[in-house]
This record gives structure tokens, C-alpha cells and sequence, in this order.
């Protein structure tokens, strides 16, 4: 399904079939080739040195972070500048995510996600899950665990499962934001993609209505978890995909909205960027 206007994006929209138990979200990317992986997991393979990279971008830049409590708050902030990390930004606006779609790569086509995800698979920002899950960042490339797969984790009746020979360093690593952290992890919750609702504390991410999915990992380090393939919508069955051809226009009909680049990243080097451009080779 190609978009080459607004319209046509709007009209796929309104489609749609909300549904009460899930909650929709969007993400645009520049290159429709592109996976719904984080950028550990690009072909970089920056994940056989996450451990390292969580820790040197607090280490270098300590007051960026002092303000953060959990593991997932350094995570959202360092995928704020750039910092390869295993969280995926969405959106729960759709015209955002259709400006990320046009705004780079403008030989590419690009494309829009649109995810339907159960509400049992959303958390907060201070969620356990999340914690195990965004904790995972501080774990080596060694981290392996492994599990009896007829064994029923979820029910409370059934023997606690502690593995400190898998789970140690990483209960430890959650400890350190919560202290009263049980030492019970359900390994199956480790293999899973959940989204996150985070604080509105940084100015982006409220312009942006941000959210995240945070990835877990298939037993060992070097495995990326995976979307589920039934959260992907695809209106009449197709993917949405923005032609590069119709990129330029786009951005210009998302500009009369008041969608924009200085609207979607209101920071002040952004701006300068963004007012730079604007006024590039014209004569005041």
C-alpha cells in the first residue's frame, strides 16, 4: 500500500478496528528495509559490547544521568542522543510516526509500522518486567539462561524459580533500583517484547508522544527477542510504504499541520539545526 499523500494515509487511519484491550502505536522509519529490531541488534552488532557502552556513556557523561533511578531511565535517556541501546522508539501519534518515515533518506522509500499491542504486553516505567528486561543492558556478552519449557513459571503454587547461576548478576543489577526485588525471575518474561510507557520528563518525548518496546533476548545475549507477528497491522493486508518520490511533499502537508522537525525535537541544538536549514543559501 503506497502513500504519496496525507489523505491516503488518514483514509488508511480511520480503517482501522480499535479493539479495548489493545492500545495502538507507530513507527516510521526512513528505509522500508529496515527491521523491527533495536540498534543493538542492527547489523553493527553493538550488543557483544552493550555492557560497556551502558556503563562508558554514564561514565563520560555523568551529569546526563544523575537524574535517573532505573536502568530503563538511562536507557531512554542514551537512545535520546544516540546511544546504540535495546529500546525501539514508537509513537501513539500516527503523523508523527509518518514524518520519521519521510524526514531522512530521501532516496529511500520508507515505511509505517502500525502495532496493535495487548495491554497485558504494556507496562509502566517502574514495572518489574522492565527492570528485568532494561537490566539485561548491564549484563556481558556471556549472558546465557535456559529453562524447562513444560514448566508452568506463572503459577504461584509451584516451586519459586532462583537460578543464581544465571540470574546473580543480573537480580543484583535490579537490586540496585529496587532493593526489595524478590529473588524469583520467570525466565519466559526474559524472551519477551514489552512495551513501555515512560515518564514525561523530557520535552521530546512529550512532543513526540513517546513510548518504547523494550527487547528481551531467546536464551543467550547474542539473540534479540522478537515482535510478535500478530501485533503488526496491515491495512488491506499490505505494508504501509511512502515512495521517496513522495517524501518531500509529504513532509510539506505534515509541515501546514504544524508537524516538523523543530516541533518534534524542541531541544536547542535541534532548533539551531532546524533554523539553519530553514534559511540555508537565502537572502535575508
Amino acid at each position: 500500500m503506497e502513500i504519496t499523500k496525507l489523505s491516503e494515509f488518514t483514509d488508511a487511519l480511520v480503517k482501522i478496528n480499535s479493539e479495548e484491550d489493545k492500545t495502538l502505536f507507530f513507527r516510521g522509519h526512513s528505509n522500508k528495509k529496515y527491521d523491527l529490531k533495536p540498534t543493538l541488534y542492527r547489523p553493527e552488532r553493538f550488543y557483544l559490547s552493550e555492557h560497556k557502552i551502558f556503563r562508558e556513556a554514564i561514565l563520560n557523561c555523568p551529569q546526563d544521568f544523575k537524574d535517573c533511578k532505573s536502568a530503563i531511565e538511562i536507557l531512554v535517556k542514551m537512545q535520546h542522543y544516540g546511544v546504540p541501546t535495546r529500546i525501539l522508539d514508537l509513537s501513539r501519534n500516527a503523523l508523527t510516526a509518518l514524518f520519521f518515515a519521510c524526514y531522512s533518506r530521501k532516496e529511500k522509500d520508507g515505511e509505517v509500522v502500525i502495532l496493535n499491542i495487548p495491554n497485558e504486553e504494556i507496562c509502566y516505567y517502574d514495572s518489574d518486567k522492565i527492570s528485568v528486561l532494561s537490566n539485561l543492558a548491564k549484563q556481558d556478552m556471556n549472558f546465557a539462561f535456559e529453562y524447562d519449557e513444560n514448566f508452568d513459571y506463572d503459577n504461584p503454587l509451584h516451586v519459586k524459580y532462583v537460578n543464581k547461576e544465571y540470574f546473580g548478576y543480573l537480580l543484583h543489577s535490579i537490586k540496585e533500583e529496587k532493593p526489595h526485588f524478590q529473588d524469583i525471575i520467570n525466565p519466559r518474561h526474559l524472551e519477551k517484547v514489552i512495551a513501555v510507557q515512560v515518564k514525561l520528563d523530557n520535552p521530546r518525548i512529550i512532543k513526540q508522544n513517546g513510548a518504547f518496546l523494550v527487547f528481551g533476548v531467546e536464551k543467550e545475549k547474542s539473540k534479540s527477542a522478537s515482535i510478535k507477528e500478530d501485533w503488526v497491522l496491515k491495512p488491506m493486508n499490505q505494508k504501509v510504504i511512502i515512495p521517496s518520490k513522495s517524501k518531500d511533499d509529504i513532509l510539506k502537508e505534515l509541515e501546514i499541520l504544524g508537524i516538523n522537525y523543530s516541533t518534534l525535537f524542541p531541544e536547542l541544538d535541534d532548533q539551531a539545526d532546524y533554523i539553519k536549514n530553514k534559511y540555508d543559501n537565502n537572502i535575508a
